[in-house]
């Protein structure tokens, strides 16, 4: 065999013996465990902390709200998606929340026409002038959205 391949062969075998090494060492023993996932991902994941409170915390202060919030058609949709992290506020009531995003756009993320969505989802088509500048909470209450 001629020396300059000699050469290039042993540089081929120390990149992939090195390669080798290099994994061994940066990937998480873990990997691997459930497919391209790190196994210990899932109790990393549970062990941080939860900033959102669940929405049935909201029932001891705001009985009205919530009794119409889950007897309608948002009911699915938990306090925090709109109003943002609550968790100080459950904690401490003199901590207010920020006020719910009631811009287009927003609402916009459910209830802009898209072909993956059901028939029977109740949609708008963006550019269709539906209540033109307006937020959407001028013509809807997103705690009782059949009301118009």
């Amino acid at each position: 065999m001629q020396q300059h391949l000699k050469k290039a062969f042993i540089l081929l075998f120390m990149a992939i013996v090195g390669f080798i090494i290099v994994r061994s060492l940066i990937v998480p023993e873990s990997f691997g465990q459930y497919g391209w996932y790190r196994g210990n991902a899932v109790n990393e994941i549970k062990s941080f902390n939860v900033n959102n409170a669940n929405s049935t915390e909201c029932i001891d202060c705001h009985q009205n709200v919530y009794s119409i919030w889950a007897n309608g058609s948002h009911n699915a949709v938990n306090c925090d998606d709109c109003h943002g992290s609550t968790e100080g506020h459950v904690d401490n009531n003199r901590i207010i929340p920020q006020p719910a995003n009631d811009s287009k756009e927003f609402c916009g993320l459910c209830h802009f026409r898209s072909v993956a969505r059901p028939k029977d989802f109740p949609q708008i088509d963006p550019n269709s002038g539906h209540g033109e500048d307006l937020k959407c909470t001028y013509c809807h209450n997103p705690h009782k959205p059949w009301f118009v």
